[in-house]
């Protein structure tokens, strides 16, 4: 296992890489507004950009994980963001490419050549997405002492946090100074430079990013032989538990996708609450945002805390303990009318326990998992978790 300080390096440029897809998943629903004034496209057409973008994510993501337990992945992680950065260029320079695309008509709808190549550049961004999970937890394993694993995976989630946050304030700003395609070219850029730093800094031979039944290690007799052969193992030490963890993930994929969804709304439409302090107005909007901000933001603190309960205690507890706490905070939402404190309070508990599961949820996971199947078990687990959230 690796020395204490090149544990933590790797932790971090893991967790500044699941940030970072996370940001990128993010960029174009701040760019909505510009987007249907420039480009006269109407938001139906646009939500389609966007399925694209869910579609090369979610199928692209067991693929992904067959080739991450199979071959190196500093070969797969930092091309992927830089697959990613390269849509967005793309899709920038879609007005000038389209030119030398035809247009056509579907059910009576008229798509243009600028069109189909935003289609086509959010489809690969999304392939590239599609790369984070399945090599990034393994990477961890390899890396990480069982001792540091649910710390790692804390930083790990709570980047991720971070990534959604970062998008809409940064996006938010360069709007006012630039202009959609200047934005999203300088962010595609960005993206090449540092997916061409993460592959250098994955390179240096401390990090072990090789799958763990490489040829190399098999050869060496690291590993003994033969393969995990899933149908033939006993099925209440993988398939059983995975099929829970499935179910797990598609009940909590749809209590996330509508807290996302509606909490703004809710705070809106039932409540109506503002502040004016000392100068400072804030009307119902902006003060459900003010909290639903806040409730992301001890999302992000919460899952931190999270890794170390991980390494201390058993790992089920933990993720039933913070289950608990979304289920009653949930129903505190449902069933009661709060003043703002309390409201604050509760929201800032379904934030917690919704998001702060998470490192329990994907140590557990990991310990289910073979080492030579992780990636395409996490593989097999977002695909599924990613149609869900399309559908529900």
């Amino acid at each position: 296992m690796k020395h204490h300080r090149t544990e933590w390096a790797l932790v971090l440029v893991l967790g500044a890489s699941h940030s970072a897809q996370h940001f990128y998943s993010r960029v174009i629903p701040p760019l909505i507004p510009l987007l249907t004034v420039a480009l006269q496209l109407p938001l139906w057409q646009l939500g389609l950009l966007m399925s694209a973008y869910a579609l090369g994510s979610g199928f692209g993501q067991t693929p992904m994980g067959i080739l991450s337990d199979k071959y190196d992945r500093r070969y797969l992680l930092p091309p992927g963001l830089a697959l990613t950065a390269s849509g967005y260029i793309i899709f920038a320079l879609a007005p000038i490419l389209g030119r030398a695309l035809p247009s056509f008509t579907l059910a009576g709808h008229e798509f243009s050549g600028s069109f189909v190549s935003m289609g086509c550049a959010m489809l690969i961004s999304g392939l590239g997405d599609s790369t984070i999970h399945p090599t990034g937890y393994p990477l961890i394993s390899a890396n990480v002492s069982r001792a540091n694993k649910g710390k790692a995976l804390g930083i790990w989630s709570s980047a991720a946090k971070l990534g959604d946050a970062a998008a809409p304030a940064l996006v938010g700003t360069l709007i006012i100074v630039a202009t959609w395609d200047q934005i999203l070219l300088v962010l595609g850029i960005l993206g090449l430079v540092y997916a061409a730093i993460l592959f250098t800094v994955l390179s240096h031979d401390e990090f072990d990013t090789l799958p763990f039944r490489h040829a190399s290690k098999v050869k060496d007799e690291m590993v003994p032989e033969p393969g995990f052969d899933m149908w033939k193992a006993d099925r209440r030490t993988f398939i059983y538990p995975m099929l829970v963890v499935l179910l797990f993930f598609a009940t909590r994929m749809i209590a996330t996708k509508g807290v996302n969804t509606f909490v703004p709304v809710f705070i809106t439409e039932v409540y109506g609450y503002s502040l004016n302090y000392r100068g400072l107005n804030l009307g119902p909007e902006s003060f459900a945002n003010f909290y639903f901000s806040a409730l992301l933001f001890v999302a992000a603190i919460v899952q931190l805390v999270a890794g170390s309960l991980v390494d201390r205690y058993d790992h089920r507890k933990v993720l039933i303990g913070f289950l608990l706490i979304t289920t009653v905070a949930l129903a505190m939402l449902s069933y009661l009318t709060l003043s703002p404190l309390p409201l604050l309070f509760t929201l800032l508990a379904v934030g917690g326990g919704l998001w702060g599961l998470n490192p329990a949820r994907d140590a557990l996971i990991s310990d289910i998992a073979p080492p030579e199947w992780e990636g395409r078990t996490f593989g097999y687990l977002w695909t599924v978790a990613q149609i869900i959230g399309s559908l529900s």
